[in-house]
């Protein structure tokens, strides 16, 4: 059977248990998805795309990480019934991981990511939603990885988050700002990353931008319609937005091809 052949299990996209034709809707049917996937796979599993509606817990996790030691690809846009443990569990037997998508985390988890042996292949990050304060101001520097992309499209970031991507993440070669809405302060509605530029913090940002090998951001916000869905509070992207990239190393969505890193 073709279904079989574990070189065809490579990636693993469980958005089709979220489907019109699939809707894996308890943890018990996730489950038993996982195990048949992770049994067909035979350990040649290397990307493991998740999907923010499915009921993904503890045990779920497990599964995977025990039965996908080669992971190198982990797309993960919510972790919120996942404990920080069970996390930490996972990425620290996932050795050979390169790229991940995730949320914005806490400062326990940043102080884990400091850990020795910790994917030191990692070179590929994307934000999903929300970055709070701090999360980009952790010493990357100490990390035993070296960034080299940074995807923060449609999130809302805070103005001293960009600041120190620019001063302190020294091997970054790739920046994704696209449709980004910027938080100057608690006092002041956050505004689109294009409009930042008009002042001399955002002109200084820019000009350190351009010296990447390549930078993305949007320069009409005004019309573009995924800019607006920002401006409209829409910062929690339910509806699929996650999946779109500009770089195409992060892009899951093969209707949108945008421009190569």
């Amino acid at each position: 059977m073709v279904s079989l052949d574990s070189s065809l299990w490579r990636m693993i996209d469980l958005q089709i248990l979220w489907s019109d034709l699939i809707r894996v809707d308890t943890e018990l049917r996730f489950s038993q998805a996982l195990r048949t996937m992770v049994a067909y796979g035979q350990g040649n599993i290397t990307c493991i795309v998740f999907h923010p509606s499915l009921p993904t817990k503890d045990e779920h996790l497990r599964i995977i990480w025990q039965g996908c030691p080669h992971l190198k690809r982990l797309v993960m846009p919510c972790w919120d019934s996942i404990s920080e443990t069970a996390m930490s569990d996972a990425i620290n037997n996932w050795r050979e991981l390169e790229s991940m998508t995730m949320p914005s985390l806490t400062s326990s988890f940043r102080t884990m990511l400091t850990a020795d042996g910790f994917c030191e292949r990692l070179s590929q990050l994307k934000i999903v939603g929300v970055v709070h304060d701090g999360f980009l101001s952790s010493p990357f520097g100490i990390y035993p990885f070296e960034l080299k992309v940074l995807s923060l499209r449609c999130c809302l970031v805070p103005l001293g988050g960009l600041l120190v991507v620019m001063d302190r993440y020294l091997h970054l070669e790739v920046l994704n700002l696209s449709h980004v809405l910027v938080s100057l302060d608690e006092h002041m509605e956050p505004m689109p990353v294009m409009k930042l530029f008009g002042n001399a913090v955002g002109m200084s940002i820019l000009e350190r931008a351009f010296r990447l090998r390549s930078f993305f951001y949007c320069d009409d916000y005004e019309t573009c319609s995924e800019c607006k869905r920002m401006m409209d509070g829409h910062t929690w992207q339910t509806d699929g937005w996650w999946r779109l990239d500009e770089v195409a190393s992060l892009n899951l969505d093969d209707d949108h091809n945008y421009i190569s890193s």
